[in-house]
């Protein structure tokens, strides 16, 4: 019974105006595995999730591998944030908040000559938090409250290599390891103590490999004959997820009983991701990066079933980075990188036909500790959906805390 509802009902009741709202993500990660992280660091979400183009010395990004090639020193990166939802549909508005550690990468290169760099790591690949009410009034049973939980996602563990090609392209490469748990809990509490409440949970563990493979040209600036104009460079990149082995339960749960109603193995199949993007740098001092993010999650599939409220997703970024030189006797406020961008989503998320659309603006900027060191500070605000047809409007406040160290190891000295 439960379960039923759980498949073919929910999905209506997540989005009617008369539930109560208790959550730390969106009510729409009920579908396929969640939101979905683009980056890890307060850099990248900073300049709208863009950079797919771009080299990096002095930040470890996760967009593109073949973005290590530039690392100049070896670097270990942090990142924590603090998100905050507001949710609101015709009736009401409900705020919520709570912090979340981001990632941890570890980098340093292997090879000046051959651009190889080394990268590896732990980062979210996504997040459900959920927690739905209605409270029901029925003239049999009497009144009750039902309940619908979700919680979980998915992370990868990752090592991976960047390398320079003939024409000094560069191409990177990482195998990465999947896994998470998604949990699906619904209960029924009656007011009239002489009934027993009652809890049913499903759970899915997925695990498996994937792999993001990524390409940068060489710089191309001479192409436009400019002399304002000193970096430009495409890149693309693709992130390729196996089909995940999932194990699954699911559960009763009484007052006085705990049954495990059923186990076993399904299949998880997840969409490739594709990037593409075009970095310029003008004067020097100021980046600009444009990316196109593609993800066809008509294609998800669970237990080779797809789910008809998803639909694919496109996404345009622009980000930009006023990254200034270091000349001697530059002051500390001179050394302050600022960061702005802007972002247009169609989302996975697809309620009859209305395919909820996302806008974003960000911000940011980093503080030096020293030279190689420093602290960055990112801002994100995102409105998605509508309070129109029983919908939800989710407005986004998202700050992440970036920590970002670099050091030179394994010098060779001559005798």
């Amino acid at each position: 019974m439960v379960y039923r509802l759980l498949k073919y009902y929910l999905p209506f009741l997540l989005v009617i105006s008369n539930l109560s709202f208790a959550q730390r993500t969106s009510t729409y990660t009920r579908y396929g595995v969640g939101d979905i992280y683009y980056s890890y660091s307060a850099r990248t979400l900073s300049m709208g999730h863009s950079g797919t183009a771009m080299l990096n010395s002095d930040y470890v990004e996760i967009l593109n591998p073949a973005s290590w090639a530039d690392l100049s020193r070896v670097r270990f990166e942090l990142s924590f944030a603090y998100d905050e939802l507001r949710l609101s549909n015709s009736n009401e508005t409900k705020y919520y908040g709570d912090g979340i550690f981001k990632g941890v990468t570890f980098g340093f290169p292997v090879s000046e000559a051959n651009k190889i760099g080394l990268v590896f790591g732990l980062v979210p690949y996504s997040r459900i938090n959920y927690e739905v009410n209605e409270n029901i009034v029925d003239t049999i049973t009497g009144n009750y409250k039902t309940t619908y939980l979700g919680k979980g996602g998915l992370s990868k563990i990752f090592i991976g290599s960047s390398f320079q090609l003939p024409g000094e392209f560069l191409l990177g490469a990482t195998l990465e390891y999947y896994f998470g748990n998604i949990k699906y809990t619904s209960k029924v509490a009656f007011d009239n103590t002489s009934y027993y409440p009652a809890e049913y949970e499903l759970n899915f563990a997925p695990k498996g490999f994937g792999t993001t493979i990524g390409f940068i040209s060489p710089n191309m600036a001479d192409l436009l004959n400019s002399s304002s104009i000193s970096n430009l460079r495409l890149g693309l990149s693709a992130n390729i997820i196996g089909q995940l082995n999932t194990d699954t339960s699911f559960v009763s749960r009484s007052s006085s009983l705990v049954d495990s109603i059923s186990s076993g193995k399904t299949k998880m199949d997840v969409p490739m991701r594709l990037n593409a993007g075009v970095h310029i740098t003008f004067v020097n001092v100021y980046n600009l990066a444009l990316d196109y993010f593609y993800q066809p999650w008509t294609e998800f599939k669970l237990s080779q079933i797809n789910q008809s409220n998803l639909s694919d997703v496109h996404r345009i970024s622009l980000g930009f980075e006023y990254r200034p030189q270091r000349v001697p006797g530059i002051s500390f406020l001179e050394q302050i990188m600022f960061r702005a961008g802007l972002s247009y989503e169609m989302s996975q998320y697809n309620f009859d036909g209305n395919n909820l659309r996302q806008y974003s603006v960000f911000g940011g900027f980093a503080i030096p500790l020293s030279p190689e060191n420093t602290i960055d500070l990112g801002f994100e605000y995102s409105v998605r959906g509508t309070k129109e047809d029983n919908l939800l409007e989710e407005n986004f406040i998202r700050i992440n805390l970036g920590i970002s160290f670099g050091d030179i190891w394994f010098i060779r000295y001559d005798k």
